[in-house]
């Protein structure tokens, strides 16, 4: 019989990533502390991005500050009153980790986080972010490569050739196969895997081509795009002078800032240095009173249009040729930002004939089929963009199970009156890959909104806006949801937000006359609607005016000429803002004559039933038998779920009939 012999491992000596340790409402932060330490060469272990689905929370945390090397305390006003970071600290006393705090709020600690950090040493983050991270990153190293404690008590393995160790080879073949099972199960759940190469975009830097423009306005553009990618869990954005080294793609992305007359022309560019290849570029023209503005109407902008390229190149097994991601960028500004939907679909085929095992690039085509559809009136030809619609995201689906993206857009190109398995794709959507734009919470919130539960529908929307805060359609979104769930002081911000975040100067007229029915405020309605430079036809303002006007005073003769003027107008012209305003005026059979008229139209249209201003249509006689036609009926009865306006205290009649 052969002697014993011992088995070792390296990596019992290996340290851990440092953890992060944040209260819930300082995540976006804490991922922000988190990517940044990670540019910096050191790896980070953080909860909300780390722990897969399905795994115990609390054994995962234990376990990981356990082989941490270092714990980082995000401090703030949240986190000084968490107490389940007080239970992290304790934890990490228990293991010996080094707690190093980076406050991000000047704030001081309470008397339980006083006592637990009276040796540590603090950093503030707001007295200086880029110095504080590498001071924080300073620190982790001087504390050295810690060993786990949990590690370093493990006894040798012993291995011994027997009959019993055969036996236990058997056993362990059949787990092997168990494993193989649940790896399969968890390729369908995990989390976006490492890129096969680095999605870091290099920041090459804005030259300044106009000498009046303030010498600090590059600066500004650095500090802007660098926000703009702080709390992004793929693509990133780095400051390093020089290329990283090796032989894969190295994105940089610069451009040039001038004045042009009275506009602020800056000219983006996104590169692959290793080659040279321009892989992107484009102009964006911003008014010049509002000069302070435009490093961050660039961040957004350029910043967007990079996510959008470089998160789908991350999901292919290996680096996009220069010429397909120069495709792949081009389907993301014309498809994905509607500057041209058709032509979004020849650059998405243009991917997807060129690397034909690229899963993203099929559903890039879905998402192109899905715009096309909206922008195009019902037809024969609107049915066969979205028959191919579904057929690419099935081949999407196909190549890469967790392709949220595919699964998402499906939901939006089969039946629109199937809403049950509209729910059952967006809910595989939400457990599959994350996407960086929170575009599967956004669509999962608007087919919410569409049967109703409009408050299940703001949750779906807060996901979107924390994956991306600097999208100002998915902050629209929120803010109009929660107004017309009655939070009118919590949607603020968010239509600020969505405000300082859409192009162009006439985006707070737009939204106060959108909102106008909804939030009682028609004078800002009537004034935004006088306004000249709304693009609407001078019978439709005329009409929409006489409503505001009428809402406004309260005359009854006022606001049946309303109601006379907004039926009259031509199908086309009646909008939500048309229906949801007769609805307001008391018109409901009107209201739901525009309604019907628009079904189909576009994504979402289903949703201004459930407004505030719609709550008269809902007892029209005629409303069940529309409420069926329209797929809602089934879907309630399915799912047992009812819309929010049937826990009312005084539900409409069709609630009594859904059981």
């Amino acid at each position: 019989m052969k002697e014993p012999t011992q088995m070792t491992t390296d990596a019992a000596g290996e340290p851990g990533p440092v953890f992060v340790s944040y209260a819930t409402a300082d995540r976006k932060q804490a991922l922000a502390v988190c990517k940044a330490i990670e540019r910096r060469g050191t790896a980070c272990w953080i909860s909300s991005r780390d722990v897969p689905p399905g795994e115990n929370y609390q054994e995962a945390i234990v376990r990981s500050l356990r082989e941490a090397r270092a714990m980082v305390l995000v401090f703030s006003g949240a986190a000084n009153n968490s107490d389940e970071i007080k239970k992290e600290l304790s934890l990490a006393s228990r293991y010996h980790v080094p707690v190093l705090a980076l406050r991000i709020e000047d704030i001081e600690p309470s008397d339980a986080f006083a006592y637990e950090l009276s040796t540590r040493q603090w950093i503030d983050a707001f007295a200086g972010w880029d110095r504080s991270i590498d001071s924080l990153v300073q620190r982790v190293a001087e504390l050295g490569g810690r060993r786990s404690p949990a590690a370093a008590s493990k006894h040798p393995i012993t291995r011994r050739t027997s009959n019993a160790s055969r036996r236990l080879a058997v056993a362990a073949v059949l787990i092997a196969i168990v494993l193989a099972i649940a790896a399969g199960i968890w390729r369908w759940v995990q989390p976006a895997p490492a890129a096969a190469h680095s999605m870091m975009v290099r920041l090459a830097g804005f030259q300044r081509l106009s000498n009046d423009l303030p010498p600090t306005m590059s600066d500004a553009m650095r500090d802007e795009i660098i926000a703009a990618f702080g709390d992004q869990g793929v693509v990133g954005a780095s400051t390093a002078p020089a290329p990283p080294p090796g032989t894969g793609p190295a994105y940089a992305l610069g451009g040039t800032i001038r004045r042009d007359g009275q506009r602020i022309r800056v000219i983006a560019r996104l590169s692959n240095e290793r080659s040279g290849a321009t892989l992107w570029s484009s102009s964006f023209d911003y008014d010049a009173d509002q000069l302070g503005r435009v490093p961050r109407r660039t961040a957004v902008d350029a910043g967007n249009m990079v996510r959008c390229g470089l998160y789908g190149a991350s999901t292919y097994k290996k680096a996009l040729p220069d010429a397909v991601l120069a495709d792949y960028m081009q389907y993301c500004q014309t498809a994905v930002f509607l500057t041209n939907p058709g032509k979004g679909v020849d650059s998405a085929m243009r991917v997807v004939a060129a690397a034909p095992d690229f899963s993203w690039g099929w559903s890039a085509v879905a998402v192109a089929a899905v715009q096309n559809v909206f922008s195009t009136a019902p037809g024969p030809h609107r049915e066969e963009l979205r028959r191919q619609g579904r057929q690419a995201a099935d081949r999407a689906i196909a190549l890469d199970p967790a392709n949220s993206e595919a699964l998402a857009q499906k939901s939006l190109l089969i039946d629109g009156a199937d809403h049950v398995a509209q729910e059952q794709l967006l809910k595989q959507a939400v457990a599959a890959r994350p996407l960086a734009c929170g575009c599967e919470h956004f669509v999962y919130g608007i087919m919410l909104q569409n049967v109703g539960r409009l408050v299940d529908s703001v949750t779906e929307f807060q996901r979107s806006t924390d994956m991306l805060a600097l999208d100002g359609i998915s902050q629209f979104a929120l803010a109009d949801a929660l107004l017309v769930t009655g939070k009118p002081a919590e949607a603020k911000p968010h239509f600020d937000a969505a405000i300082d975040l859409f192009p162009g100067p006439n985006v707070a007229d737009t939204i106060a006359i959108s909102e106008a029915t909804e939030g009682g405020g028609y004078s800002a309605g009537i004034r935004a609607e006088a306004k000249p430079q709304q693009d609407n036809s001078e019978a439709r303002r005329a009409a929409v005016l006489k409503g505001f006007q009428a809402m406004e005073s309260g005359n009854p003769a006022a606001k049946a000429a309303a109601v006379a003027a907004l039926a009259a107008l031509p199908a086309i012209e009646k909008d939500d803002v048309v229906t949801r305003l007769l609805g307001a005026l008391g018109a409901n059979r009107e209201a739901l004559t525009a309604f019907s008229g628009g079904v189909g139209s576009r994504v979402g249209w289903l949703a201004i039933l459930w407004y505030p201003s719609m709550r008269g249509a809902l007892n029209d006689p005629t409303f069940p038998a529309l409420a069926q036609r329209l797929g809602l009926m089934h879907y309630w009865r399915t799912t047992h779920t009812k819309p929010d306006v049937c826990g009312t205290s005084a539900p409409p009649p069709f609630c009594r009939m859904i059981g």
